[in-house]
């Protein structure tokens, strides 16, 4: 019951990090979080240039006060809770308890505050409207509802490496996208085995709970900020 009450206590800090850390803009400076080096290695990375027209993949920490908490039920320390967004013709493309897009611009003003490091993946191999229709296909939107959430084999970070495979030639190399899906996956692997089995449907369950709760605050708060840029480059709220 304990750890009912903490993970769902916690889910606010997915909206609103404790420890606000923004990311740099520019291509001159060096990307930092604190996720990089447990989860990489390494404490740095080459900031990646918002300006050019390439795909962006871009890992985020949205864990907040939920990753001590996930850790202490695991009995492993988490380096964190990552969230992964895929940006290609000004766009990011997304997860949550269903497949997203919203404007790159929208997504940097929602998500600037959560500890993030970015990958430029070069070049996109598919043009904008094969992209819109293959996101709309019934094939793909059937696999990604919110009843196909799963927390360790099935979320978001999958899907970003779906479509990083589909959109560039090579997606993320597998040397910085494993150790994301990594996290998920093997939550449970200190866990005894009668431990594992009943930490499943329980950890499945309310991660989903979460996840869902978040994906549908969030986007009210992304369609009003959306709404709010029309308005300061002198759009129209009116659609």
């Amino acid at each position: 019951m304990y750890s009912y009450l903490a993970l769902v206590g916690a889910a606010s800090a997915l909206v609103a990090p404790s420890t606000p850390t923004a990311r740099p803009r520019t291509a001159l400076q060096a990307q930092t979080a604190e996720f990089a080096q447990p989860l990489w290695g390494r404490d740095n990375f080459d900031d990646v240039d918002e300006s050019s027209d390439t795909v962006k993949c871009t890992v985020y920490n949205i864990g907040g006060e939920l990753t001590q908490v996930l850790s202490l039920t695991c009995s492993k320390q988490l380096p964190m809770i990552p969230h992964v967004g895929v940006r290609l013709y000004g766009t990011e493309y997304f997860y949550s308890d269903v497949i997203e897009s919203r404007p790159v611009a929208v997504m940097q003003d929602m998500l600037e505050d959560f500890p993030q490091v970015s990958f430029d993946l070069g070049p996109a191999t598919i043009t904008e409207q094969e992209l819109e229709e293959w996101i709309a296909s019934d094939a793909l939107q059937s696999q990604w509802q919110p009843e196909s959430y799963n927390v360790f084999d099935h979320n978001c970070n999958h899907f970003a490496r779906v479509i990083c495979d589909k959109v560039t030639e090579n997606g993320l190399e597998e040397s910085l996208m494993r150790p994301v899906i990594a996290v998920t996956e093997e939550m449970l692997s200190e866990l005894p085995e009668w431990r594992k089995n009943l930490g499943k449907g329980f950890m499945n369950q309310i991660t989903r709970l979460v996840v869902v709760s978040w994906g549908r605050a969030t986007r009210a708060k992304k369609k009003a900020l959306a709404e709010q840029k029309k308005l300061e480059e002198g759009g129209s709220m009116m659609t």
